[in-house]
């Protein structure tokens, strides 16, 4: 009996213990994954200049998943925040998304793209919700490429099997919209100061240090001072407006947190004087902590099974 009971408890340790290996099996083969979301107005000249300027062929585009993305659609997420004349009747931003490694960030390049830059582009996707992907946004000739983050959104929707709700897609439209007629309006200020300053005003709503119009207000100014921008009255409201909309869609997200702390450090801040080892670090630690939380279950799993039997 004792015997048939050891092996009852080693059997049940060895199916945990597949269990872990084919859940980092799965997610291994999910790593490289990747899925395009082609302008649906695109001739077939201009889809090739897409997508060499992604760094692929129609014959590679076969393997992957595509999403087509429409002008209505466009419209149906657009319009709350731009003019129909600026959205325009055609859709033609294109955007590839390819699964990175856990905790490797999003990163974003784009092609084309005349007035939304990459920081904006991953502050957005970020806020959106999108996790550890590569993103190449492109264009067959300039464009504003706003409509891209809707396109990027969808494919990573795709990718993922999952659905990021309208609500964010709509803070992440518009924060990238803000952010850059922020940069429009600020005299003498850079698209890269304005996202830094975001993104430092992020970090401090994850972090739960902004409970108030008031706090958001002393932070703006602080982040004036600390980033070199200088806003009007109808300038501070918007980022006003921004972060109490990002605040009540649960920006305080443990991952957004390390991703917005990312960003901070990579313009080269004080918090950590050395970034690309903290994050290593913060990764590694991560997945060791999850690693034992799963023996912790097993093991405890298997002596909760001997004191059934002899308890």
């Amino acid at each position: 009996m004792k015997k048939i009971l050891w092996m009852a408890a080693v059997l049940f340790m060895a199916a945990g213990l597949f269990r872990m290996d084919a859940h980092a099996q799965s997610i291994q083969q999910e790593e490289g994954r990747t899925v395009v979301a082609l302008g649906a107005d695109l001739t077939e000249q201009q889809k090739d200049t897409v997508l060499g300027l992604m760094g692929i062929t129609r014959e590679q585009l076969a393997d992957y998943e595509v999403v087509t993305i429409t002008n209505a659609q466009e419209h149906q997420y657009l319009d709350a925040y731009l003019g129909a004349s600026v959205i325009g009747s055609k859709s033609l931003s294109s955007v590839l998304l390819k699964k990175g490694a856990a905790g490797s960030g999003v990163y974003v390049t784009t092609k084309n793209i005349n007035y939304c830059t990459t920081g904006m582009y991953r502050n957005a996707l970020l806020t959106a919700g999108v996790q550890d992907t590569e993103v190449i946004v492109a264009a067959p000739a300039p464009i504003s490429g706003t409509a891209a983050l809707i396109g990027a959104v969808k494919a990573y929707e795709k990718m993922e099997g999952t659905t990021i709700s309208d609500a964010s897609l709509s803070n992440a439209l518009n924060e990238l919209i803000t952010t850059g007629e922020l940069a429009e309006a600020a005299k003498n200020v850079s698209s890269g100061e304005i996202e830094q300053l975001i993104a430092w005003l992020k970090e401090k709503v994850a972090k739960g240090e902004l409970d108030s119009d008031a706090d958001i207000r002393k932070a703006v100014e602080e982040g004036e001072a600390k980033f070199g921008v200088s806003l009007t009255d109808e300038e501070v409201q918007m980022i006003l407006d921004l972060m109490n909309q990002l605040e009540s869609m649960g920006l305080n997200s443990e991952y957004l947190l390390s991703q917005a702390e990312k960003l901070y450090n990579k313009y080269g801040t004080d918090i950590v004087a050395h970034a690309d080892e903290a994050i290593s670090e913060a990764v590694s630690n991560a997945v060791s902590d999850a690693a034992d939380g799963v023996w912790q279950n097993i093991k405890k799993s298997v002596k909760d099974f001997w004191n059934s039997l002899f308890g």
